[in-house]
Protein backbone atom coordinates (compact mmCIF):
# COMPACT_ATOMS: atom_id res chain seq x y z
CA UNK A 1 0.00 0.00 0.00
CA UNK A 2 2.83 2.77 0.82
CA UNK A 3 4.12 2.11 -2.65
CA UNK A 4 1.34 2.40 -4.32
CA UNK A 5 0.56 5.13 -2.33
CA UNK A 6 3.96 7.31 -3.44
CA UNK A 7 3.02 6.25 -6.73
CA UNK A 8 -0.14 7.76 -6.84
CA UNK A 9 1.58 10.71 -5.56
CA UNK A 10 4.36 10.95 -8.21
CA UNK A 11 1.98 10.77 -10.72
CA UNK A 12 -0.09 13.53 -9.26
CA UNK A 13 3.13 15.64 -8.80
CA UNK A 14 4.00 15.30 -12.42
CA UNK A 15 0.61 16.11 -13.87
CA UNK A 16 0.45 19.40 -11.53
CA UNK A 17 4.01 20.37 -12.67
CA UNK A 18 3.17 19.80 -16.45
CA UNK A 19 -0.31 21.53 -16.19
CA UNK A 20 1.68 24.95 -14.56
CA UNK A 21 4.38 24.50 -17.09
CA UNK A 22 1.62 24.10 -19.86
CA UNK A 23 -0.02 27.23 -18.20
CA UNK A 24 2.89 29.49 -17.93
CA UNK A 25 3.94 29.06 -21.66
CA UNK A 26 0.98 30.25 -22.62
CA UNK A 27 0.89 32.81 -20.36
CA UNK A 28 4.99 33.85 -21.62
CA UNK A 29 5.42 32.94 -25.52
CA UNK A 30 3.60 34.91 -27.58
CA UNK A 31 1.38 33.84 -30.28
CA UNK A 32 1.96 33.50 -33.70
CA UNK A 33 -0.64 33.28 -36.29
CA UNK A 34 0.57 31.13 -38.97
CA UNK A 35 0.48 27.76 -37.65
CA UNK A 36 -2.98 28.44 -36.15
CA UNK A 37 -4.79 30.82 -37.80
CA UNK A 38 -8.00 30.24 -38.52
CA UNK A 39 -9.25 30.70 -41.79
CA UNK A 40 -5.72 30.32 -43.92
CA UNK A 41 -5.30 28.05 -46.10
CA UNK A 42 -2.94 25.44 -43.70
CA UNK A 43 -5.83 25.64 -41.00
CA UNK A 44 -8.01 24.95 -43.63
CA UNK A 45 -6.34 21.61 -44.65
CA UNK A 46 -5.90 20.35 -41.36
CA UNK A 47 -7.72 21.32 -38.35
CA UNK A 48 -7.15 19.80 -35.37
CA UNK A 49 -9.82 21.60 -33.82
CA UNK A 50 -13.37 21.50 -32.65
CA UNK A 51 -14.51 25.08 -32.96
CA UNK A 52 -17.34 24.99 -30.50
CA UNK A 53 -14.62 24.56 -27.40
CA UNK A 54 -13.29 27.87 -28.65
CA UNK A 55 -13.50 31.00 -25.97
CA UNK A 56 -12.49 34.27 -27.30
CA UNK A 57 -10.27 36.28 -25.50
CA UNK A 58 -7.67 38.87 -25.19
CA UNK A 59 -4.19 39.06 -24.97
CA UNK A 60 -1.95 41.51 -23.59
CA UNK A 61 -1.80 43.54 -27.03
CA UNK A 62 -5.16 43.71 -27.20
CA UNK A 63 -5.19 41.15 -29.85
CA UNK A 64 -8.22 39.10 -30.23
CA UNK A 65 -7.41 35.36 -29.04
CA UNK A 66 -9.25 31.87 -29.41
CA UNK A 67 -8.33 29.52 -26.64
CA UNK A 68 -9.62 26.12 -27.15
CA UNK A 69 -11.16 25.23 -23.44
CA UNK A 70 -10.45 21.60 -24.13
CA UNK A 71 -6.42 21.59 -24.94
CA UNK A 72 -5.69 25.20 -24.31
CA UNK A 73 -3.90 25.80 -27.51
CA UNK A 74 -4.57 29.69 -28.42
CA UNK A 75 -5.67 31.06 -31.97
CA UNK A 76 -5.62 34.11 -33.41
CA UNK A 77 -8.67 35.04 -35.31
CA UNK A 78 -7.57 36.36 -38.65
CA UNK A 79 -10.54 37.71 -39.51
CA UNK A 80 -10.03 40.16 -36.57
CA UNK A 81 -6.03 40.94 -38.18
CA UNK A 82 -6.36 44.22 -40.52
CA UNK A 83 -3.47 46.32 -40.78
CA UNK A 84 -3.00 49.36 -38.62
CA UNK A 85 -5.13 52.38 -39.97
CA UNK A 86 -3.61 55.74 -40.41
CA UNK A 87 -5.95 58.63 -41.14
CA UNK A 88 -8.95 56.76 -42.12
CA UNK A 89 -10.95 59.22 -43.99
CA UNK A 90 -10.00 60.38 -47.54
CA UNK A 91 -7.54 63.42 -48.20
CA UNK A 92 -10.61 65.92 -49.11
CA UNK A 93 -12.59 64.91 -46.80
CA UNK A 94 -15.00 67.65 -46.89
CA UNK A 95 -15.52 71.71 -46.38
CA UNK A 96 -17.75 73.71 -44.06
CA UNK A 97 -18.34 77.36 -43.83
CA UNK A 98 -19.57 79.03 -40.52
CA UNK A 99 -20.96 81.84 -39.25
CA UNK A 100 -19.99 83.76 -35.68
CA UNK A 101 -22.85 84.53 -33.55
CA UNK A 102 -21.17 85.11 -30.69
CA UNK A 103 -20.48 89.33 -30.96
CA UNK A 104 -24.31 89.68 -32.20
CA UNK A 105 -25.40 87.79 -29.41
CA UNK A 106 -23.40 89.57 -26.83
CA UNK A 107 -24.62 93.08 -28.06
CA UNK A 108 -27.89 91.92 -27.44
CA UNK A 109 -27.24 91.31 -24.01
CA UNK A 110 -25.50 94.86 -23.59
CA UNK A 111 -21.81 94.70 -24.64
CA UNK A 112 -20.19 98.22 -26.36
CA UNK A 113 -18.70 96.38 -29.30
CA UNK A 114 -18.12 93.91 -31.63
CA UNK A 115 -19.67 92.54 -34.77
CA UNK A 116 -19.67 89.23 -36.69
CA UNK A 117 -17.34 86.74 -38.66
CA UNK A 118 -17.72 84.09 -41.22
CA UNK A 119 -15.30 81.24 -42.07
CA UNK A 120 -14.30 79.15 -44.42
CA UNK A 121 -12.53 75.53 -43.24
CA UNK A 122 -11.48 72.36 -45.70
CA UNK A 123 -11.05 69.12 -43.88
CA UNK A 124 -7.95 67.04 -44.72
CA UNK A 125 -8.55 63.38 -43.35
CA UNK A 126 -10.76 65.28 -41.00
CA UNK A 127 -7.64 65.81 -39.06
CA UNK A 128 -5.63 68.77 -40.70
CA UNK A 129 -8.44 71.97 -41.05
CA UNK A 130 -6.74 74.94 -42.22
CA UNK A 131 -9.29 77.59 -42.19
CA UNK A 132 -9.66 81.32 -43.20
CA UNK A 133 -12.14 83.64 -41.41
CA UNK A 134 -13.07 87.57 -42.47
CA UNK A 135 -15.24 89.80 -40.09
CA UNK A 136 -16.49 93.36 -39.44
CA UNK A 137 -16.53 94.89 -36.20
CA UNK A 138 -17.03 98.21 -34.50
CA UNK A 139 -17.09 99.91 -30.69
CA UNK A 140 -18.38 103.00 -28.93
CA UNK A 141 -17.82 102.19 -25.45
CA UNK A 142 -18.27 104.64 -22.10
CA UNK A 143 -16.21 102.93 -19.76
CA UNK A 144 -18.12 102.78 -16.09
CA UNK A 145 -17.18 105.75 -13.78
CA UNK A 146 -14.68 107.56 -16.89
CA UNK A 147 -15.95 110.90 -18.79
CA UNK A 148 -15.15 109.88 -22.30
CA UNK A 149 -16.11 107.67 -25.02
CA UNK A 150 -14.28 105.29 -27.31
CA UNK A 151 -15.25 105.20 -30.78
CA UNK A 152 -14.40 102.52 -33.60
CA UNK A 153 -16.30 102.78 -36.59
CA UNK A 154 -16.83 98.98 -38.87
CA UNK A 155 -13.77 97.90 -39.83
CA UNK A 156 -12.36 94.47 -41.35
CA UNK A 157 -10.29 91.77 -39.57
CA UNK A 158 -8.81 88.59 -41.35
CA UNK A 159 -7.41 85.42 -39.62
CA UNK A 160 -5.69 82.49 -41.44
CA UNK A 161 -4.80 79.43 -39.21
CA UNK A 162 -5.23 75.76 -38.74
CA UNK A 163 -7.09 73.39 -36.93
CA UNK A 164 -6.41 70.00 -35.64
CA UNK A 165 -8.93 67.23 -34.59
CA UNK A 166 -8.25 64.66 -31.86
CA UNK A 167 -10.94 62.54 -32.79
CA UNK A 168 -10.17 62.50 -36.31
CA UNK A 169 -10.51 58.43 -37.12
CA UNK A 170 -14.18 58.77 -35.34
CA UNK A 171 -17.44 59.87 -36.06
CA UNK A 172 -16.98 63.60 -37.94
CA UNK A 173 -19.96 64.43 -36.86
CA UNK A 174 -18.60 65.18 -33.12
CA UNK A 175 -15.08 66.87 -32.88
CA UNK A 176 -12.74 68.01 -30.32
CA UNK A 177 -10.34 70.83 -32.15
CA UNK A 178 -6.93 72.69 -30.93
CA UNK A 179 -6.24 75.72 -33.42
CA UNK A 180 -3.87 78.52 -33.91
CA UNK A 181 -4.54 81.74 -35.99
CA UNK A 182 -2.99 84.86 -37.36
CA UNK A 183 -4.90 87.76 -37.22
CA UNK A 184 -4.11 91.03 -39.13
CA UNK A 185 -6.57 94.51 -38.70
CA UNK A 186 -6.31 97.73 -39.52
CA UNK A 187 -8.99 100.28 -38.21
CA UNK A 188 -9.87 103.82 -36.93
CA UNK A 189 -10.25 105.06 -33.51
CA UNK A 190 -10.87 108.16 -31.62
CA UNK A 191 -12.21 109.68 -28.52
CA UNK A 192 -15.32 112.00 -28.17
CA UNK A 193 -16.01 113.94 -25.44
CA UNK A 194 -13.29 113.94 -23.20
CA UNK A 195 -13.19 116.00 -19.72
CA UNK A 196 -10.18 116.69 -17.69
CA UNK A 197 -11.16 115.64 -13.82
CA UNK A 198 -11.05 119.04 -12.39
CA UNK A 199 -13.40 120.41 -9.60
CA UNK A 200 -12.75 124.23 -9.74
CA UNK A 201 -13.21 124.55 -13.53
CA UNK A 202 -15.32 123.12 -16.51
CA UNK A 203 -13.79 123.71 -19.99
CA UNK A 204 -15.48 122.98 -23.24
CA UNK A 205 -15.00 119.01 -23.74
CA UNK A 206 -12.19 118.20 -26.48
CA UNK A 207 -12.01 114.92 -28.66
CA UNK A 208 -9.29 113.03 -29.59
CA UNK A 209 -9.25 112.73 -33.74
CA UNK A 210 -9.39 109.49 -35.61
CA UNK A 211 -6.28 107.87 -35.26
CA UNK A 212 -5.20 104.73 -37.62
CA UNK A 213 -4.04 101.92 -36.01
CA UNK A 214 -2.62 98.73 -37.68
CA UNK A 215 -2.61 94.98 -35.52
CA UNK A 216 -1.27 91.51 -36.10
CA UNK A 217 -2.05 89.38 -32.95
CA UNK A 218 -2.14 85.54 -32.22
CA UNK A 219 -5.12 83.27 -31.51
CA UNK A 220 -5.31 80.39 -29.77
CA UNK A 221 -8.34 78.12 -29.63
CA UNK A 222 -9.73 75.07 -28.48
CA UNK A 223 -13.68 74.25 -29.77
CA UNK A 224 -16.13 71.72 -29.86
CA UNK A 225 -18.51 70.80 -32.95
CA UNK A 226 -21.52 68.82 -32.65
CA UNK A 227 -23.93 67.78 -35.34
CA UNK A 228 -27.72 68.83 -34.77
CA UNK A 229 -29.56 68.14 -38.33
CA UNK A 230 -28.62 66.67 -41.63
CA UNK A 231 -25.44 69.03 -42.66
CA UNK A 232 -25.86 71.42 -39.90
CA UNK A 233 -23.46 71.68 -37.08
CA UNK A 234 -23.03 74.42 -34.16
CA UNK A 235 -19.81 74.82 -32.58
CA UNK A 236 -18.17 76.37 -29.61
CA UNK A 237 -14.69 78.17 -28.80
CA UNK A 238 -13.02 79.75 -26.49
CA UNK A 239 -10.09 81.92 -27.72
CA UNK A 240 -6.77 83.05 -26.00
CA UNK A 241 -5.25 86.66 -27.68
CA UNK A 242 -1.46 88.31 -27.41
CA UNK A 243 -0.52 90.74 -29.48
CA UNK A 244 2.19 90.81 -32.02
CA UNK A 245 2.71 93.92 -33.17
CA UNK A 246 1.15 97.02 -33.30
CA UNK A 247 1.41 100.79 -35.13
CA UNK A 248 2.11 103.32 -32.79
CA UNK A 249 -0.51 106.66 -32.29
CA UNK A 250 0.64 109.77 -30.72
CA UNK A 251 -2.29 109.70 -28.17
CA UNK A 252 -1.36 105.68 -26.70
CA UNK A 253 -2.97 102.49 -28.00
CA UNK A 254 -6.77 101.55 -28.76
CA UNK A 255 -8.87 100.28 -26.09
CA UNK A 256 -10.71 98.01 -28.41
CA UNK A 257 -9.50 96.13 -31.68
CA UNK A 258 -11.55 94.48 -34.11
CA UNK A 259 -11.45 90.41 -33.89
CA UNK A 260 -9.72 90.58 -30.68
CA UNK A 261 -11.59 92.72 -28.09
CA UNK A 262 -10.92 94.89 -25.55
CA UNK A 263 -7.34 95.25 -24.56
CA UNK A 264 -6.37 93.47 -21.14
CA UNK A 265 -9.30 91.09 -21.74
CA UNK A 266 -7.47 88.29 -23.63
CA UNK A 267 -9.78 85.39 -23.19
CA UNK A 268 -12.90 85.78 -25.61
CA UNK A 269 -15.78 83.17 -26.91
CA UNK A 270 -17.60 81.93 -29.68
CA UNK A 271 -20.77 80.38 -30.99
CA UNK A 272 -20.92 79.42 -34.99
CA UNK A 273 -23.75 78.27 -36.90
CA UNK A 274 -22.04 75.35 -39.29
CA UNK A 275 -22.75 73.71 -42.49
CA UNK A 276 -20.65 70.94 -43.89
CA UNK A 277 -20.24 69.70 -47.47
CA UNK A 278 -19.24 65.95 -47.90
CA UNK A 279 -16.59 65.81 -50.90
CA UNK A 280 -16.41 62.28 -50.26
CA UNK A 281 -18.46 59.42 -49.58
CA UNK A 282 -17.37 56.23 -50.58
CA UNK A 283 -17.36 53.31 -48.33
CA UNK A 284 -15.04 53.72 -45.73
CA UNK A 285 -13.04 50.50 -43.90
CA UNK A 286 -13.72 49.34 -40.64
CA UNK A 287 -13.15 51.98 -37.60
CA UNK A 288 -10.27 50.65 -35.09
CA UNK A 289 -10.88 52.29 -31.45
CA UNK A 290 -8.26 50.95 -29.81
CA UNK A 291 -3.83 50.91 -30.87
CA UNK A 292 -4.65 51.53 -34.42
CA UNK A 293 -5.63 48.05 -35.45
CA UNK A 294 -9.32 47.64 -37.21
CA UNK A 295 -12.30 46.32 -34.94
CA UNK A 296 -15.77 45.42 -36.21
CA UNK A 297 -17.09 49.13 -36.02
CA UNK A 298 -17.95 51.53 -38.59
CA UNK A 299 -18.14 55.36 -38.57
CA UNK A 300 -21.57 57.10 -39.32
CA UNK A 301 -21.41 59.02 -42.06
Amino acid sequence: MEIMRRHILTLLAVLFLCAFSAQAQRRINPVTPPPGTIGTKQDTQKEEFDKSRLSETKDSRGNVVLVDTVTGTEYVDSTVIIAPVGNLYPLMHAVSVGVDIWDPVMKMLGTEYGGIGFWGELSLHNRFKPIFEFGLSSAHIRPDGMNYTFKSPMAPYFKLGMNYNIFYNSNPDYQLLFGVRYAFTTFKWGIDNALPNNSYWQPEPFSIPDQNSTTGYLELVASIKVKIFKNISMGWQVKYHSIIHQSKNVYGRPMYIPGFGKRGTPIGGGFSVIYTLPLNKKALPKVNTTEGNATNRTPAE
